[in-house]
């Protein structure tokens, strides 16, 4: 006689968490990381250690690529809840150590940050830059967000090394150009900015250009007349991008076009739109077709009135202007008998 239990066909177990991992690691880590710590955990728990997992496996689990399980990693050895354990020479060959939070606690090792330590709204906004990078956060994702969530995206500056300038171009451009409101997308535009080595506002203009070619032309166009602060408009990028792929106009000629409205007292997309539809029906399809038109208009073209011979043109020369000198003397002569 023996007792056995019956393999289950589903997975209907339970992984036990310390509230330690809950209260005081969880709210502070990226989402990301969480679920990469609990699946690893539960991995771990369920082979007894026994089992070989990789990064791939968990990253396809979680629906992630393998550079950000590796960078999960990295944060939770940082916090010093799981140790690595190098099995060879490549950097990404591990296992992972996950720690007793318990027994961490008891020894000290691990201590839980006080109530007045933890940091609370007040000390995120201590930075100007920072302060006002939240406030538009805010506005872009059209509501208010956690002070988890705020520690969050401040921490982005310094573990993506982006400046805060960019991070709110990645905030405008996920809400205001592709219309997605979720901090992982937008986390995810900055994280692939930082590994493409994007830091300033030109390295990402040159990547628009290589990935999202009709915002970079929006962009460009605003830039050349001087409209680069305006807000995005959904029908001015359409009609901006019409011009290339409805109109198939040429790139220089719309440039051209754009600058003919520097000059104005309010520069705006319609009044290039009027200069480009002008040129079209006048057959203008390039650079040098406007500088052939500006030729002819400066050109003088005769009329039937150059052509008409006046009566001056019979007299010599200066003998009209004598004429009129000799009436004048005559006036002035009958004014002064008039006076006697």
């Amino acid at each position: 006689m023996y007792f056995k239990l019956k393999k289950l066909s589903m997975d209907l177990g339970d992984t036990p968490i310390e509230n330690i991992f809950i209260n005081d690691y969880m709210p502070g880590a990226d989402g990301n990381f969480v679920k990469v710590y609990l699946m690893g955990y539960k991995l771990a728990r369920e082979s007894g250690g026994l089992r070989k997992f990789d990064n791939n496996l968990i990253a396809d689990l979680l629906g992630l690529i393998e550079s950000d399980v590796l960078r999960a990693w990295d944060y939770w050895e940082k916090a010093g809840i799981v140790t690595k354990e190098y099995d060879g020479e490549d950097e990404d060959d591990f296992n992972i150590i996950f720690l007793n939070l318990k027994e961490l606690y008891i020894q000290n090792i691990y201590s839980a940050p006080k109530i007045e330590e933890r940091v609370d709204q007040n000390s995120i906004l201590d930075d100007p830059k920072i302060a006002d990078l939240l406030s538009k956060a805010e506005y872009y994702l059209r509501g208010q967000i956690s002070v988890a969530k705020k520690q969050e995206i401040a921490s982005w500056r310094d573990f993506y090394n982006m400046p805060v300038e960019l991070i709110e171009e990645a905030f405008w451009y996920a809400t205001e150009v592709k219309k997605i409101y979720k901090l992982p997308y937008i986390e995810g535009v900055i994280r692939n900015w930082s590994e493409n080595n994007i830091r300033t506002m030109e390295d990402i203009q040159n990547s628009y250009l290589e990935y999202d070619e009709k915002y970079y032309r929006f962009l460009k166009v605003k830039e050349r007349i001087g409209i680069s602060n305006k807000a995005y408009n959904a029908r001015d990028f359409e009609l901006v991008n019409s011009w290339f792929d409805e109109h198939n106009m040429d790139y220089d000629l719309v440039m051209a076009a754009s600058d003919k409205c520097i000059n104005t007292n309010n520069p705006n997309l319609g009044y290039v739109n009027r200069i480009l539809m002008n040129w079209k029906e006048k057959g203008i399809t390039t650079v040098d077709d406007i500088e052939v038109l500006d030729k002819r208009k400066q050109k003088v073209v005769k009329t039937k009135f150059h052509n008409f011979k006046q009566l001056s043109d019979e007299y010599p020369e200066g003998y009209l202007e004598e004429l009129a000198k000799k009436k004048r003397e005559a006036l002035f002569e009958d004014l002064k008998n008039d006076d006697v």
